[in-house]
């Protein structure tokens, strides 16, 4: 498995299972995995045998795994922070040669930390160039169009499923009688440059909230609502988190 670590959830980027049941988008509990173990704890990254271990942890695993043996090794990120683990897991314990491993081990989380971080900045990169040069514009604002926003939440959703990142949705719904360029203005100064904006006619905004959970995107909601409102424009913004697919 390869997974990314999101509060105190594993997500399941890659899996590869023939026992467990276990799909990509699965989460499992960080504090009741061996992971957090080798992580926070600095417990061995091979155990061939988790029998032998006296602090076994694995009874408390999901309640349902039954494992005997594991491999777990830390994935960073571009500033060598904690992105999740490259780990493996079998219910039967391996042999003891197993542990001469962990050099080639290391390396190969190494070497998929460094293709994960590249990979995250390259889909942050086209991320912002789709909202730019999407050929979908609305021609009052120069936003992205509907098609565009279609194109913008999908693309969105394949990042999230693919890289455990999360992603907000607001639907801003402004007078049809409203200045739609004086509105695009007041979003495009409230929102980071990582943030998609696009216009969906009638005045409804569609709002991309890139890299953020549903908490700060209800503070962004209310912070936008306010901003409007001093302007004399009264909003309705309606939040969902982007599902990925």
């Amino acid at each position: 498995m390869i997974t990314r670590l999101s509060g105190e959830d594993l997500i399941l980027l890659r899996v590869q299972d023939g026992h467990y049941g276990l799909q990509r988008g699965e989460r499992l509990q960080w504090q009741n995995s061996y992971c957090v173990r080798m992580v926070e704890l600095g417990a061995p990254r091979i155990t061939t045998d988790v029998s032998t271990d006296p602090n076994d942890p694995f009874s408390s695993l999901n309640n349902s795994l039954d494992i005997g043996a594991y491999i777990g090794l830390p994935l960073v990120d571009s500033d060598n922070r904690l992105f999740g683990t490259l780990c493996a897991m079998d219910p039967q314990a391996q042999p003891a040669d197993l542990a001469n491993a962990l050099p080639s081990l290391t390396h190969d989380a190494a070497l998929i930390s460094f293709l994960l971080n590249n990979a995250v900045r390259e889909a942050r990169e086209k991320r912002l160039t789709t909202f730019v040069e999407h050929p979908d514009r609305c021609d009052d604002t120069g936003l992205p169009g509907r098609k565009g926003w279609d194109d913008i939440c999908r693309q969105e959703a394949s990042n999230c499923r693919d890289f455990g990142l999360q992603a907000s949705v607001l639907y801003l719904q402004a007078p049809e009688d409203g200045d739609s360029l004086t509105i695009a203005d007041s979003l495009a100064a409230l929102l980071r440059e990582q943030d998609s904006i696009a216009h969906l006619g009638s005045n409804c905004f569609g709002i991309l909230l890139a890299d953020t959970d549903e908490e700060k995107s209800r503070r962004v909601a209310d912070r936008i609502r306010d901003a409007l409102n001093a302007k004399q424009l009264l909003v309705r913004i309606d939040q969902e988190m982007l599902i990925s697919g």
